[in-house]
């Protein structure tokens, strides 16, 4: 910008030059003609006008060689200014090679940054696994504390009740009444028990599992450890034949699957049989089922030969090459396990990607440290690399969602048994209602027959009595006490009216 400016001025410079020029020609000439003209020149105008015309031809000249050197300058701004457009053609492909640079990079960064947002949910996922089942198992027992306070309630509420009824009635009942009463009560004070029962052994067996839990997340450290040192011990022996190594992956699995508390056959199966779309045969090491009715295959992958020959190597050199050997195999493991597509077999419902166990967790950390996208290719594949700790801690989890399923049921059945035996009480309640009722018609009636017996003027006492008295053939007399109370009775009724 700085140039295009001083090439303007270099420009005004000489137009303003011609200008100047072409003014002082005009003004030497309408002189001239002037004089013509008037013809009353005089010499000494002449001259003087000679003078100025030589003036203004110096003028002139000097103006001229001020434009050639103006022009001159130009000139060579010009050649400033293409040497400065060189330069700026270069610095503008720089820049496009730059800022296509930039644009690349900023590609790789969102590439990097979609796969650490997959790690991450991966990672998610477990720890939400984890949350809701340990938001169910809290579920869970606030729904037994709950529970527990209704059977206090209902418990405190009938004893009271029985009690009242008992206490009112109890000098009334006979014993036959009482004894019919116990029959009654005796079912309902059974389901009580078995309630409280019930309940007790579900809080029980919660603060067993509860202990049982930590004990075995205690115990996790150390058979990790184990299981590790035994594969270690193990990988000479098995890294001349691969049909042994597989062999042996399936082996660990199996113990990881039997320590993580999962029920065979019911949590998970070994070696299942499937048949896909093409008829061709698919038998994945281990289906795990979860409670929802999804599930996680998992597949066991030993690669061996290179790792061990990595642990023996004498030099770097050589070292280098087997481990690149061993992160060659583990890849190929992966794209093997993907290219089986489990997840789309009839009868299997897996989660998005599947398990690949890798029983020697070293073997799986020095390829990790050789390549660290090692994990992200295996996601990409839908393929999760898991390693002895990582996939007891998963099957733990797995068996603990499965520990409160089955307490939720068993909350869900002692609802339901409470429902029932409160309908019961309530039954039993108005069953006795209605005996009481008819006690008390009973009383009354029983009032009735007494008074129209011994009581009032025409008792039925005292009428017999004056049969007998007139005549009448009798073999036994009614008690005298009886007689007396009667025709006492019937004289006060005399009276009375």
């Amino acid at each position: 910008m700085a140039t295009m400016a001083n090439d303007y001025s270099l420009w005004a410079l000489i137009a303003l030059a011609a200008f100047a020029l072409g003014a002082l020609v005009a003004w030497v000439l309408t002189r001239a003609r002037a004089v013509i003209v008037g013809r009353a020149s005089r010499d000494v105008e002449v001259a003087q006008l000679a003078s100025e015309r030589d003036v203004a031809m110096d003028e002139a000249r000097r103006l001229r060689g001020e434009c050639d050197g103006v022009t001159a300058e130009l000139v060579e701004q010009r050649k400033a200014v293409f040497v400065l457009g060189n330069e700026h053609a270069n610095l503008t492909g720089r820049l496009e090679r730059l800022t296509q640079l930039d644009t690349e990079l900023s590609a790789a960064r969102a590439e990097a940054q979609q796969w650490r947002e997959a790690t991450q949910r991966a990672e998610q996922r477990i720890t939400e696994t984890a949350t809701r089942a340990q938001e169910q198992h809290q579920a869970a027992a606030e729904k037994i504390a709950l529970l527990e306070r209704v059977r206090e309630n209902l418990s405190d509420q009938f004893k009271a009740l029985a009690g009242d009824l008992l206490e009112e009635k109890s000098r009334k009942f006979t014993e036959q009444n009482q004894s019919q009463l116990g029959n009654l009560l005796m079912p309902l004070r059974e389901q009580i028990d078995g309630f409280k029962k019930q309940v007790g052994e579900v809080y029980d067996k919660e603060s067993r599992e509860r202990q049982l839990l930590k004990a075995e997340i205690d115990a996790l450290k150390n058979l990790n450890q184990r299981i590790d040192e035994d594969a270690r011990n193990l990988t000479r022996a098995l890294t001349r034949e691969s049909k042994t190594q597989g062999a042996w992956g399936e082996l660990v699995l199996e113990r990881l699957l039997e320590a993580s508390g999962l029920q065979k056959g019911r949590q998970y199966e070994t070696q299942a049989t499937f048949q896909n779309e093409a008829g061709a045969r698919a038998r994945p090491d281990v289906i795990v089922r979860l409670p929802e009715g999804r599930d996680i295959v998992v597949d066991a992958k030993v690669s061996l030969t290179a790792y061990e020959r990595y642990c023996a190597a004498a030099d770097d050199a050589e070292r280098g090459a087997q481990l690149s050997a061993h992160l060659a195999s583990l890849r190929g493991h992966v794209k093997e396990l993907a290219d089986k597509r489990y997840s789309d077999l009839p009868g299997v419902h897996s989660l998005e990607f599947v398990l690949m166990f890798v029983p020697v967790e070293a073997a799986y950390i020095e390829a990790v440290h050789r390549d660290d996208g090692l994990q992200e290719f295996a996601l990409e594949k839908q393929v999760v690399i898991v390693t002895t700790s990582t996939l007891l801690a998963t099957l733990q989890t797995v068996a603990s969602l499965w520990r409160n399923d089955d307490r939720n049921r068993n909350v869900v059945e002692i609802a339901d048994r409470a429902g029932k035996l409160y309908d019961k009480f309530v039954g039993f309640i108005d069953d006795l209602n209605k005996a009481r009722a008819q006690l008390n018609a009973a009383n009354d009636a029983l009032a009735a027959a007494s008074s129209k017996l011994e009581t009032g003027r025409g008792n039925l006492i005292g009428q017999v009595e004056k049969l007998r008295e007139l005549g009448a053939r009798t073999s036994k007399v009614l008690a005298e006490s009886q007689v007396e109370r009667a025709q006492l009775e019937e004289a006060q009724g005399g009276l009375d009216n």
